[in-house]
This record gives structure tokens, C-alpha cells and sequence, in this order.
């Protein structure tokens, strides 16, 4: 099942379980999910791994307004809405796999150019890993390197 048919079959069981917060928070992904459709080609469906880009983007925007929000309540709703849409993103890998991989291609790849060595590792990793945390790798492995 991929994740754009668990969305929409998740929606549907919220419906009818009455679980308003899953059901509002997933019409929200499945919006942003048809707006990139609709930005590629309405009548193609989005690969998996843009599916996959879709719902990362939308985590990344809930924390941002997570961090933005005053404590109180919202702050309470925002943090259960991360928990929600985290069910759908692929496992993140540990911070020893990603140097893992770093030290793979730094080791098999001889260039210094740092957008070069980035792409092949995210290529490598997909979007099990958080390109911040591999950037920082990216750069120590290359002071390393001299």
C-alpha cells in the first residue's frame, strides 16, 4: 500500500471513527499532496518518494510553527499533529548510519566539491535522513580530508 492509498484510507476511518484532529491534519497533507500533483501534471499521480517529499515538507512546516507559537494550548495541538503526520515519513536512519554512508562516499569519491558529494549521498540515503545532519557530516569529512 503506498503512502498516498494509507492517507486516504486513513481519512476515511477517521471519518467514521469521529477522530476529527487525524481527519483535519490528513486533508491537509492530501491538500498539499494534490497541490504538487497539480504543479507537475493533473493527470499523472506523484511518485512515491514525492509522495514521501510531500508529507516531509508538511513536518517541517508544523515544527517550524511549533517552535513559533507561544505555550499554551495550540503549542499542545501542534505537537499531537507532528505525532500524526511522523506515522507517515520513513524511518529516520541513526546518526552512525549517515556517517556510515559520509565516509562511503568520501571515500569513493575524490572531489572536494561539496554540492557533488552532498547529492550522492542523499541519493544514497533517500529521505531516511535529515540533509542538515548530512551536510554537517559532509563538511567535517571534507576538513578531515584537508
Amino acid at each position: 500500500m503506498t503512502t498516498l492509498q494509507k492517507i486516504s484510507l486513513d481519512i476515511k476511518n477517521a471519518m467514521k471513527s469521529g477522530d476529527n484532529l487525524r481527519k483535519n491534519v490528513l486533508r491537509m497533507v492530501l491538500s498539499d499532496i494534490k497541490y504538487a500533483q497539480a504543479a507537475v501534471n493533473v493527470h499523472q499521480e506523484l511518485d512515491e518518494q514525492a509522495v514521501l517529499k510531500v508529507v516531509a515538507s508538511y513536518h517541517k512546516k508544523l515544527k517550524k510553527a511549533y517552535d513559533d507559537f507561544p505555550e499554551g494550548d495550540k503549542k499542545k495541538e501542534l505537537l499531537a499533529e507532528i505525532a500524526l503526520v511522523e506515522e507517515y515519513l520513513p524511518k529516520m536512519l541513526s546518526s552512525e548510519e549517515i556517517d556510515r554512508a559520509v565516509e562511503k562516499i568520501l571515500s569513493t569519491n575524490p572531489s572536494k566539491n561539496f554540492g557533488e558529494l552532498m547529492k550522492a549521498v542523499l541519493a544514497d540515503l533517500g529521505s531516511s535522513a535529515s540533509a542538515k545532519e548530512v551536510s554537517e557530516k559532509i563538511k567535517k569529512g571534507l576538513e578531515k580530508r584537508g
